[in-house]
Formats: structure tokens, C-alpha cells, sequence
């Protein structure tokens, strides 16, 4: 195990990547703070069904690991960030900071258009049930975040490769996340797939159109 972390972990500068320690921490003191308040749901991350079964506050709990999300998503976005907003910031902190609140807004944009999807389009939907399959999914895609941000900027890893194989395995858990969720759909009109091409048009690809034209004109 020794030989394979000094292969595999590499020296930075402390005084560079001090804020990636940061997020790191951060990251994994409000998941602790969430294993804390939400035991019932931690204890029932190993199984789908027994998840399901759960009462806690699933809004609560979806919050704490979007917010964990955003921030681990930033992290490994500043890399790529453009440096034209340097003048404004000027720290890779706010920069994160930014970041996180730009993916934030995206996610409020989605659920709101998702509600006026779901209406436009007459598609019912058990909400209980999609709550806590999104959460359950969600939670898996930040352990691969949190392992993600660290073999990014610590590892001999070659950086790119490493983006891209964590964008595909977030995708599957995304549409896995989305089959679990169509696949327990009862209504007829819902598991048509012309109505949940649209649903899904007005969830990810809309507030994400959105979003990047808010960014333009600031």
C-alpha cells in the first residue's frame, strides 16, 4: 500500500493547493454533520429499497449533498476556469465560490422548471419516490467527487484523462438515477418517452441554456 501511494501521490506546493485542502475538509465536515442528523439515511445507503423506506427530512438532506456537490464540482472546474474575472477574483476560494453559486442557481432553475414541465405536460410523478432516488444517487456521485478532487490535484494522474472518466461515471449515476425513477413511473402518460424526452429537455438542458446566457451578459 506504501508503494502504491508513492507511486501513485505526487509533492505539490502546500502554499498553491491549500485551498483544495480546504474544500476537501469542508466537504467532509457538512457530510459529517449530515451523517450526524441523517443517520437513518446513512445506514441505508448500501441498499436502494432499504433507502426508500426512510422518513427523514429528504429536502434537507438533498440540500446538504447538493451543496457538497457544487462546491466539489467547483473545485475541479477552477482548473478550467477562464482567467478574464481575475480582476474580480482574484482568489481560487472565491472563484469556488463563484462556481458553487452559479451551480446552485442551476439547480434552482431546474427544479422550478421542472415543476412547470411537469405540469405543462400533465406527468404525474411520485415525489417522495424521486426525492429520495435524486439523494441516493446524488450521495454516490460526491464520494466520487471528493476521491475525484483529490487524485486531481495530488496524483501523478494525467489531469484530463481524469476529468473525462469522472464526467462519465457521473453521467451513468445521472442516468441511472433517471431510469430508477422513469422505470417506477405508473401513469400511462408518463412512461411515454416523447413526454420524458421533454421532461428531461426542460431539466437539464434548458437551465443549463439558461445559465450560460446569464454568465454572457454579466
Amino acid at each position: 500500500m506504501k508503494i502504491l501511494a508513492t507511486n501513485l501521490f505526487v509533492e505539490r506546493s502546500v502554499a498553491d493547493l491549500d485551498w483544495v485542502l480546504y474544500i476537501l475538509v469542508t466537504s467532509m465536515a457538512l457530510v459529517a454533520i449530515g451523517r450526524v442528523l441523517f443517520n437513518n439515511n446513512f445506514e441505508s445507503l448500501n441498499k436502494f429499497e432499504k433507502f426508500q423506506e426512510v422518513n427523514d427530512n429528504q429536502r434537507l438532506f438533498g440540500l446538504l449533498f447538493q451543496f457538497v456537490f457544487a462546491l466539489l464540482i467547483s473545485a475541479l472546474a477552477l482548473n478550467y476556469f477562464t482567467e478574464e474575472y481575475d480582476f474580480l477574483l482574484n482568489t481560487p476560494l472565491l472563484k469556488v465560490v463563484f462556481l458553487s453559486s452559479c451551480i446552485l442557481l442551476f439547480f434552482g432553475i431546474r427544479s422550478i422548471l421542472g415543476k412547470v414541465a411537469s405540469f405543462a405536460f400533465g406527468i404525474s410523478h411520485d415525489r417522495s419516490f424521486n426525492a429520495k432516488a435524486f439523494n441516493y444517487f446524488r450521495v454516490h456521485s460526491v464520494a466520487l467527487l471528493w476521491v475525484g478532487v483529490l487524485l486531481f490535484y495530488f496524483s501523478s494522474l494525467h489531469q484530463l484523462i481524469l476529468a473525462a472518466t469522472l464526467l462519465f461515471f457521473l453521467l451513468l449515476i445521472r442516468i441511472v438515477a433517471y431510469y430508477t425513477v422513469m422505470n417506477h413511473q405508473e401513469v400511462k402518460q408518463s412512461k411515454i418517452w416523447y413526454y420524458n424526452i421533454l421532461y428531461l429537455c426542460a431539466l437539464e438542458i434548458l437551465p443549463l441554456l439558461v445559465l450560460f446566457k446569464f454568465l454572457n451578459i454579466w
